[in-house]
């Protein structure tokens, strides 16, 4: 008996190899209305055929079957009859066919519906190489359209038609390369966006060397300058349209925060993170072209980068207004209203006293401290002369009000008092761009009584002429101011500038040349540029040249050279105090600018 569960397995095993090799095969049973002496098999019909002729939804055909199904030609796939006893069993079959069969009909129709998505995807490709190569759907850009539609009709042939699509897609683009303009409408529509914003910028390098000998004996003492230093900018744009007629512009910018006057960072502190303020930031409301508000901090409404009222990177708190009135054939001449109206500072003092710093700068004791601004307006007259020639004729007057607050700020004790409660910092020191005139030596009380500047301003301009491919247009500009808020001696200044050129693209150059002259008492220092005068913004004669190489589309070589003598010295006149004295050597300022705009 112990042998028992051997024999079992022993007998199981032959029962096992007799019926597994058996060669008997059955017949199978005839059903009812069949020939019963056929020999041929029950065979199950192909499941393509049977799904083409049960389905009414449209099949895609190709080489290769639908995801996870299997093809019905294999014989594999194929219904499998019982060999033991070579009797088929219909109704399970019939049934297991059915299930085969709605199976893959669903698996077709997802595999439509993803041929139908490619499709479209590809339609959608082919609208975008048309806008790039500016052609009509009607014309030869419909071509690859039609090979598309080939390629999807057998997709599952070619598990890539989008691959092919997109080759042929670049081999047009690269026998018809967009237009300049269709490509900067892309960048402009598509590259730039993100979201709603519009970003863009400039970064620029910039090598700068001042360079002044010492004076000699009997002048006062002062000592050389040689400051060569290497500075970048960076400035980030965002703009966005917040309505048809609104829309709004920022700007965060590099440089030290207490200079107003340059947003260059210098190649110092070591490894110290440098800082990004606010230098624009304005809501534009336009609801035609011919009329412009703007609001916040915004530029100068009369800001015309000549380096002359102001400086190119100053900005004011306030608000402006710009009206234009077309005139002429299709609006080619034009009369433009400006104004606006900016706030310097905000006292909060009720009553005046004797220490407070309002009083050091003049203001009355036991009168309301009053906050310090400028109103701008004027008019600008375009004339359009033929196809060649532009002549610009304007005309503006500036009054300022409690300037000698501008001069505050540059002091020790104002620059508290004026500057960093707005900030909510301490500044590592006062404002710069002192230069004018003052009635005691580093004073806060200019010695003009008020600063009320006349400016006339006239530009001519003409398309110039071509050499090659490069165009060289002509500007001449020339502008004259007076400070009629004052009778002091030097309030008068002017500046004439001649161009030739502009870069735009590889090899283009442009040369300037500019004059200009301003007294101590004509221009606020504060405001006006600190290139042309380097140490002061005024009291000087300078003569600067600037030589420019476009050497791609967005970006610039630039190199400009400056020559500075100072006008007048402290004591020539009745309460005249300038920092920069007569007596100053000849000041050289050399300037080398890489600038990137993106």
């Amino acid at each position: 008996m112990r042998n028992k569960p051997a024999m079992v397995l022993w007998l199981s095993i032959t029962l096992i190899m007799f019926f597994g090799m058996n060669p008997m095969r059955v017949p199978a049973k005839q059903k009812g209305g069949q020939d019963a002496t056929s020999n041929s098999p029950v065979t199950v019909t192909r499941v393509s055929d049977t799904s083409t002729a049960t389905s009414e939804k449209p099949l895609a055909t190709g080489k290769s079957p639908a995801p996870g199904v299997s093809d019905a030609a294999d014989p594999k796939s194929q219904p499998k009859t019982d060999t033991a006893d070579g009797v088929s069993k219909p109704t399970s079959s019939v049934a297991s066919e059915a299930d085969r069969i709605r199976a893959l009909e669903d698996a077709l129709q997802r595999q439509n519906d993803k041929l139908i998505q490619m499709q479209k995807l590809i339609e959608e490709q082919q609208r975008m190489m048309q806008l790039l190569n500016a052609k009509t759907p009607g014309g030869t850009g419909a071509e690859p359209r039609v090979e598309a539609s080939a390629n999807v009709s057998s997709p599952a042939g070619n598990s890539t038609p989008s691959k092919d699509v997109t080759e042929r897609a670049e081999a047009t683009t690269q026998q018809n390369p967009p237009s300049l303009e269709d490509r900067l409408k892309k960048v402009e529509e598509r590259v730039i966006k993100i979201g709603p914003v519009r970003v863009g910028g400039d970064f620029r390098f910039r090598l700068d060397g001042i360079f002044r000998r010492a004076t000699e004996p009997p002048d006062p003492a002062l000592q050389h300058v040689q400051n060569v230093r290497m500075r970048y900018r960076f400035r980030l744009n965002l703009d966005t349209d917040v309505s048809k007629a609104i829309s709004f512009h920022g700007q965060l910018t590099t440089g030290p925060i207490n200079n107003g006057l340059t947003q260059d960072q210098d190649f110092t502190s070591t490894v110290a993170h440098q800082p990004l303020f606010i230098s624009e930031a304005y809501m534009d409301f336009h609801p035609n072209k011919n009329v412009q508000l703007q609001g916040g901090r915004v530029p100068e409404v009369f800001a015309d980068n000549s380096r002359f009222l102001f400086d190119d990177d100053v900005r004011f708190n306030g608000f402006n207004e710009k009206f234009v009135f077309p005139l002429g054939e299709k609006g080619a001449s034009s009369i433009e209203l400006r104004a606006a109206q900016y706030w310097f500072s905000n006292p909060n003092v009720a009553v005046i006293t004797a220490g407070s710093p309002l009083a050091v700068a003049g203001d009355q004791i036991g009168t309301i401290g009053r906050s310090s601004n400028l109103f701008h307006q004027g008019l600008l007259v375009n004339l359009k002369v033929g196809e060649d020639w532009t002549h610009q004729f304007g005309g503006d007057v500036e009054f300022f009000r409690e300037p000698n607050q501008i001069q505050l700020a540059s002091t020790a004790n104002g620059v508290v008092f004026i500057v960093q409660p707005g900030l909510g910092l301490v500044l590592s020191g006062p404002m710069t761009g002192t230069g004018n005139a003052t009635t005691t030596a580093g004073g806060a009380i200019y010695t003009a009584e008020d600063f009320h500047i006349g400016r006339l301003t006239y530009r001519l301009s003409h398309t110039g002429f071509k050499v090659g491919e490069h165009a060289y247009p002509i500007t001449f500009n020339a502008q004259v101011a007076r400070n009629f808020g004052t009778e002091a001696n030097e309030r008068d200044a002017m500046l004439a500038a001649f161009q030739v050129g502009r870069p735009t693209k590889l090899g283009d150059m442009s040369f300037l040349y500019v004059l200009s002259i301003k007294g101590a008492n004509s221009i606020i220092s504060q405001l006006t540029d600190d290139d042309l005068g380097t140490g002061t913004g005024v009291n000087l004669r300078t003569h600067y040249v600037r030589w420019e190489l476009g050497l791609a589309r967005n970006i610039t070589l630039q190199s400009l050279v400056f020559r500075q003598r100072e006008l007048r010295n402290s004591g020539q006149f009745p309460n005249f105090f300038v920092p920069l004295n007569a007596f100053t050597p000849t000041q050289y300022r050399f300037q080398e600018h890489l600038v990137f705009t993106f």
